[in-house]
Parts: structure tokens; sequence; C-alpha cells
């Protein structure tokens, strides 16, 4: 069976064939719209545009407005279809981006929490732990380094007040021990964290591709525009989560460690400066949350506006032979000037709010190199500390500030951050609504079923298979309504049944359903009621799930597929039939790829360049 796709502006009618008789029906669609034009027909013979009937004569075209009831000897094969009068109207347009409002503290980390999880669950789950577990104990390894480091700075510098050559050169000396033994720790531990966080990013991004791309997800996302840009969130979002989540993850663990190692020796010298050092922090926290609230708001406008850009070269790239046809290039220029110039604008307003932030954020940083020695000089000017306790509690002091700033030093990445977690976030929710709507009940939507042909054959009575290649079913619509995903009526009560070596050309004005139709039969479109019956042969192989020896509807669940356990899903194309689209096709691979496309075993194809596709496995069908 072959569905095709094709443009053309004629009537709707069915043309039955056998030995003895030949019966015309016809039916146009006359809904005054704008849609494709699609047209059905079945192997081995090509479409034909009319038929006529065995007993010579032609039966007269309908009126676009109405509703045909054909007769015909067999009731089973008379067909009933009533068009809407109206084109549907567009999905409604998503919010803009100006309207994007900034997610609230409990919904980002709702969705950093289940972005972030599955993972850590999956089948990778314990080389991720172990080598989790290694990158926090190199962490923790370089906290003890430091705490080591401010100890041999307090006894360097008390070397080189006292003018003890002596010490001070036994001072160096540790001082560089310890720094050709210190530098690989710290060296290993972003190395590690960096391979931790690309091997999370090759899972999630095979996790969300499966999700996206598995029950035509993709293909409601992009005709329904639920949400902008998923090819942005599957590279670039998915990268910069898993690498700023673990640097962020290491540095709140490595500021708990030090603030634990670090306070008690600040404590030690000089309480009082414990106390300067909360007040301080916690001043220019609330500071810095104050002149930076505007950032968030802008990175999440900057992303959507950066994406809007590259998209827009994107479809330049895609069709420029259509552009260049319509030369169009000064309109082109206009259009992707209008993005960049909406992208500018925001970057310009972010880059204000970074100024003014940085105003504050440098002079809290730079301030501190001289608050702790002004806290403690009065004690080392009455003698009761030494001059490299000076220098230990500027170390600790820095350390430990650092722990509590961390919203002052780190407001910006937090803001582009928190842009990431809510648009993975909102990528995440997407996915699941759509493959929980494809998991719901088929009742309550369009029902395709897939009748195995060898099974519901009945015996003779000598025990063998009746073969009537004339009267097998093929395609069998009963009470067929079509609706678009706005819930717009195109096609009501449609009942129609072809069977073997029939054709049927669909045909009508634009916009009176044809394209919707082979949407509904297709899968595409499951919003509506009816029930579609295809008949087709078990000719699977073994590694293919088998064809039920009843009626099945057409369902793939992924939800309980692991990591390195994708398994294939059910596809209609390995059932025998298939659908041509409007728009030809080409795949990113070889031309031996583009001709078994997409026939091929999902082993059996190489798209490196240094290596040959083998074993190519070509499926027959009968």
């Amino acid at each position: 069976m072959k569905i095709q796709a094709q443009t053309q502006r004629v009537s709707l009618c069915s043309s039955a064939f056998n030995s003895n008789h030949h019966h015309y029906q016809h039916f146009r669609l006359g809904v005054k719209a704008h849609a494709s034009l699609p047209f059905l027909s079945r192997f081995p013979s090509v479409a034909t545009m009319s038929t006529r009937s065995s007993s010579g004569h032609w039966r007269r075209r309908k009126r676009s407005d109405d509703v045909v009831s054909p007769s015909s000897s067999s009731s089973r094969s008379s067909w009933r279809c009533a068009a809407a009068s109206a084109s549907p109207p567009p999905p409604p347009a998503p919010p803009t981006a100006d309207k994007r409002e900034v997610p609230e503290l409990q919904t980002l980390i709702r969705r950093f929490w289940k972005v972030a999880a599955p993972y850590w669950s999956s089948d990778d789950k314990e080389q991720a732990r172990m080598q989790l577990a290694a990158v926090f104990a190199l962490t923790l390894a370089t906290t003890g380094i430091s705490v080591g480091f401010n100890f041999l700075g307090r006894d360097f510098y008390n070397a080189l007040a006292n003018k003890d050559q002596e010490q001070f050169t036994k001072q160096l000396l540790y001082y560089l021990g310890a720094f050709a033994g210190g530098i690989p720790i710290f060296v290993l531990r972003d190395y590690a964290r960096e391979t931790l966080s690309l091997r999370w990013r090759s899972w999630m991004t095979k996790y969300y591709m499966d999700r996206y791309l598995s029950n035509q997800t993709f293909y409601r996302i992009q005709s329904q525009s639920i949400i902008d840009n998923p090819d942005q969130r599957i590279v670039d979002d998915l990268s910069s989560f898993t690498g700023t989540a673990l640097s962020f993850s290491l540095t709140l663990f490595n500021a708990v460690i030090d603030l634990i190692s670090f306070s008690n020796i600040l404590f030690g010298i000089y309480p009082p400066l414990f106390v300067v050092l909360l007040v301080y922090s916690i001043g220019g926290t609330a500071i810095s949350v104050y002149l930076g609230r505007g950032l968030v708001s802008l990175n999440f406008l900057q992303e959507k506006k950066e994406a809007d850009f590259r998209y827009g070269l994107v479809r330049v790239r895609e069709n420029a032979e259509s552009i260049a046809f319509y030369s169009g290039e000064e309109n082109e220029m206009q259009l992707l000037l209008q993005r960049f110039k909406s992208a500018f604008e925001n970057l310009s307003k972010l880059l204000i709010s970074s100024r003014n932030l940085e105003f504050f954020t440098n002079g809290y940083r730079y301030l501190i190199q001289i608050l702790p020695v002004a806290v403690v000089a009065p004690m080392f000017f009455s003698g009761k500390i030494e001059f490299g306790v000076i220098n230990q509690s500027v170390s600790a002091f820095n350390h430990i500030l650092g722990d509590f700033s961390l919203i002052v030093y780190q407001f910006q990445a937090i803001s582009a951050f928190s842009a990431v977690i809510d648009r993975l976030g909102e990528f995440d929710d997407v996915l699941d609504t759509s493959n929980f709507e494809r998991r719901s009940d088929p009742s309550e939507g369009i029902r395709l079923i897939y009748c195995n042909v060898e099974s519901l054959a009945e015996l003779d009575s000598n025990g063998s298979i009746p073969i009537d290649n004339e009267q097998q079913k093929l395609v069998d619509i009963e009470n067929l309504t079509v609706q678009t995903p706005s819930s717009a009526t195109l096609v009501r009560d449609l009942s129609l049944l072809i069977n073997n070596n029939e054709h049927l050309l669909v045909t009508g004005p634009s916009g009176s359903g044809k394209t919707s139709l082979l949407r509904a039969m297709s899968g595409l479109w499951s919003t509506g009621k009816g029930e579609i019956k295809f008949y087709v042969k078990d000719g699977e192989e073994d590694h293919q799930p088998s064809i039920s020896s009843g009626v099945a509807p057409l369902k793939v669940d992924t939800a309980n597929d692991k990591y390195g356990e994708l398994g294939r899903p059910s596809n209609r194309n390995y059932k025998g039939i298939f659908f041509l689209p409007q728009r030809p096709y080409m795949v990113l691979g070889t031309l031996r790829q583009q001709l078994l496309y997409p026939t091929w075993a999902d082993d059996s194809i190489s798209t490196s360049e240094s290596t040959k596709p083998t074993g190519t496995k070509i499926r027959k069908y009968k």
C-alpha cells in the first residue's frame, strides 16, 4: 500500500475493479479554504484520475456542498463524507518573548530536579556515581591543600618579617613542594569534572532525542508551535546545563568544606573578625540581588532572541534556491536585521544591568583585600599577633567570604543558568505531555488498527486458505471525523472500504480536508473520532515487533526504555504502508541511505566518512 501526497485540484472519487462489474463512485469536498491536496494510490498501478463503471456510464458530479450516499450492492463498500464550511483557524501563537515571565524559585527547583535526576538512576548510574564520588574526593583534597597553604603562608611571612633567612629558605622549599604536589590535584579535579559533564551530556542528548523523535512528538511541537527552538534546547541548553550544574554543585560542596575548615581558623584568630565577615557578606548579597534583579528576565529573553536570529539564518540556508528565484535577498536581509536588532537591543539592556552590578561587585571584591587587615591591625600593633597571622587572617577571610558571597560573585551566571533550567524544564514537560497523550485511551480519538491478513483468513473445508485478491480488504474507515488540533471539524462521518486492486483519488478545493485525512490515516492527527483499519501481511523479521493476530491499535510506549536499551519503536513502514510527503526530504547521509530511507536497519548503516556502509539489510515486501 502506498499513500502519496500531490498538489492538484480535482474531485474526490473512488474506483472499484473486478472481473464482472465496474462501479464508479464520485464525491467532491467543497470547503473554500487553503490546504495541500493529497492523493491516494495502491500499488502496483499508479493512481487513476478517474475510472469508468462496468455499466458504461459516469455518475453525475455533485455540488460541493452535497452530502453523498452512493448506492452500492455492498453496504460496506459505501461511504459518506461531510465537510466543514470554513477553514480551520490556525493554532494559537505562543507567547511572545517580551511577555515571558520569570518562573518562581520553587518551579526552577522542581524543573532542575526533573531534568537532572533521570541520569543518576539510569543504567549508567554506577559508572556515573563512581566518577562523581571521585570528583568530590578530589574537591575535598583541594580544600585540604588550601588549608595547608594557609598555614604555610603564615610561617613564610613570619620568617620574612623576622628576617630569619634560614627559616625563610626552609618555608620557601615547603611552598615549592606543596605547589608541585597540589597543582596536579587541582588539574585532575577539573579534568574529572569535565569528563563527567561530557558523559552526562552524551546520555541526556540521547535521552531527549529519543523522546523528541518518538511518537511523532517532533511533528506536534512544530505544527502546533508549542515551544520555540527545540534544536537549541537539545544542543546548547543541554551542554550548558550539564557543565554548569556540575560546576555549581562542586562549588557549593567546596563552599561548605571551606566554611567548616576556615571558620575555625578565623574564629581562633579574632572572633570579631568573623562577625564582620557575616555582616559584610549578608549586606553584599542583599545589594547584589537588588541591583541585579533585572538580569534574570533579560537573560531569559536573550536566550530566545539569539535562537530566533539563528533560526532565521538557518531558514535562509535551507531555502536558498527559493529565495534566489524570488530575488528576495533584500527582504531576507530586513527580516534578519530585524531579529538581530531585537537581540542587540536586549543585549544592550543586559550590558547596562551588568555594568550597574559590576560597579558594586568590583568594589565589594577589592575592599576585602584591606578589610581584614584593618580589623586585626590593632592587635598586631599591640604585639598580640605576629605579622604572618595577618596574612593568614586575610587568606581565611577571603575563603569564607567567597563561600558566603556566591550569589554576589555568581549572580550573572546564576541568572543565565536559571534561563537554561526553565527552557529545558519546559521542553521536558512538553515531551511528557505529548507522550502521555499518545498513551492515553485510544477511544478518545481516532484509532489506527492493523489487522494481520493471514491470521484473519478463514480455512476452506479442505484446510486450505482461500485466496481472493480482488476482494481482499486493504483499508477500512468507519465513521471517521477529522478535526484540527484546535478542534475545528474538517471531515465528518466518513466511511469507506478499499479492496485489493482498487484505487482511490482524493481531490477537491484547497482546505477541504484532503491532507488532513492523510494526516489522520498516518497517525499525525488523532483529534476526532472513528476507526481506520489497515489490512497487512505479517512480513516482520524476528527482531521486529510482530503484528497481532487480532486487531490492535497502533501504540508505541517508550516510557520504560533505558539508556543503551532503546529498542526500535513500531513503524508503519515495516507493515507495508508508506506515506509520501508533499515536500521531498533528503536525509543527511549517503545515497545508499537515501534510497533505503526509512527502512534500513539501525545497526547496519554507518555515517562515518572513513567507513563504508556494509551489511545493509533491505526489506522486501510482497
